[in-house]
């Protein structure tokens, strides 16, 4: 079982990889073409609008293509997308294809996540949910070191090839090691929720046949019908919000200001800034099979909001820490604090919502998170423009509380226990 928690955890993380190893690459690539270097803006946005475009209707596909073919079809794609990149001829063709595997590498993510939450067993979704952060953190770690070793050892072209070897690596374990249990995840959940609608056409349950699901690995059958999203749509919206706001953190703020900050700020250098970065990383991954562990017995609010106001607080600490050791120490606790803070939402998402309806809600939250790193650097660096690093950073800090406040009520709300210990 966590070999092929595993591997679906690494379909993830490599269809993620085919963008974070050829960043390096990027600029060499505009350089070549001899066009400005604000087109790398323009192909990391085309990018994004095409992750936008998929993830939806990759979610909603789920209900009626089983996902293992439509990963398998849609990541050969993206393999070859990716590596001809490398090799075209004009800016207006290279707009196109990063686009193309935009969408691409939006449906492959959103069918991977959107199997494990709903495929992992209800005992373990904590533990297989901090597995997949941290399969996904090594390898973001791990893809711009190996492009900028491809750039310098092979050329720009050969970066986008590389940048291919992990997914097709994937795929060929898969056919030979398949992940059948996560595979065969919806198809469980489609014959089960036709046995019930032949039973209970208008598909309304009562709460002592709600107790008794979760059978199999199956969310509760009062979120059965969520495919309408029924009364859980006030769980939807907060995590929607919670999506949108990481992915502006993350972006706004890992990948853009406080990097600007650790140098003009807290006198780091390029080289101490990476150290700090890999050391939060690897304490992240240290801590995250000790959290799946407190969530796999009921924790969720005492997991989530300690870990969202560490990552608030620790935002607002580094406009005024100019000594690079302090300034590094609040680095590692905000990469920790919010790497433990995503390992409930996703947990939630496979407890509360039946495989098809996971598919959608993974894409309707992909999709707010998409939109989030597409705006959040705009908005935030315009803030620190006119107004300095305090504001930008404190609306970071306010726009992760302000999504923590949108989903805790809904955690907080009875739902058919599937583990021994009730949510906390």
């Amino acid at each position: 079982m966590n070999a092929q928690a595993i591997l679906v955890c690494a379909f993830i993380a490599s269809a993620q990889m085919t963008w974070g190893v050829i960043v390096p690459a990027l600029p060499v690539l505009v350089e070549a073409f001899g066009i400005g270097a604000a087109s790398i803006g323009l192909l990391i946005a085309s990018f994004a609008i095409g992750r936008v475009l998929a993830n939806v209707p990759a979610g909603l596909a789920l209900r009626r293509i089983p996902p293992r073919p439509f990963l398998q079809v849609v990541s050969l794609l993206l393999a070859v997308v990716t590596a001809l990149t490398g090799f075209l001829p004009t800016e207006p063709l290279l707009l196109g294809a990063r686009l193309v595997a935009g969408v691409l590498g939006g449906a492959a993510v959103t069918i991977g996540f959107a199997v494990l939450v709903a495929g992992a067993p209800p005992a373990r979704r904590g533990r297989t949910m901090a597995t997949a952060t941290v399969v996904q953190m090594s390898g973001s770690a791990i893809g711009a070191l190996i492009g900028g070793a491809a750039v310098t050892a092979i050329g720009v072209q050969g970066a986008f090839v590389v940048a291919v070897v992990p997914l097709l690596a994937c795929l060929a374990v898969d056919l030979v090691r398949p992940a059948r249990y996560y595979w065969a995840a919806f198809s469980r959940a489609r014959a089960a929720t036709d046995a019930r609608g032949a039973a209970a056409p208008d598909d309304r349950v009562d709460a002592a046949t709600d107790a008794r699901s979760g059978e199999a690995g199956e969310a509760p059958v009062a979120t059965q019908a969520a495919s309408r999203f029924g009364g859980s749509r006030a769980l939807v919206i907060g995590l929607v919000a919670v999506s949108f706001a990481t992915f502006l953190a993350r972006f706004a703020g890992e990948q853009g200001l406080i990097p600007v900050l650790a140098y003009d700020v807290g006198g780091l250098t390029p080289l101490g800034l990476g150290v700090a970065m890999s050391v939060g990383t690897l304490v992240s991954i240290g801590a995250l099979p000790l959290v799946g562990r407190l969530v796999d017995r009921g924790a969720r609010l005492s997991v989530l909001i300690p870990a969202s106001l560490v990552s608030a607080g620790s935002l607002l600490l580094f406009p005024v820490l100019p000594a690079p050791i302090a300034f590094s120490a609040v680095l590692v606790a905000y990469y920790v604090a919010t790497s433990v803070a995503g390992v409930v939402p996703n947990v939630v998402t496979g407890e509360r919502f039946s495989p098809a309806a996971a598919g959608a809600v993974v894409g309707f939250t992909r999709t707010a998170g998409d939109i989030g790193a597409a705006v959040g650097p705009l908005l935030v660096f315009a803030l620190a423009d006119q107004l300095g690093a305090l504001p930008a950073v404190a609306t970071i800090a306010a726009v992760l509380l302000a999504a923590v406040a949108v989903l805790a009520p809904t955690l907080t709300r009875p739902r058919a226990s599937e583990n021994p210990a009730p949510a906390r």
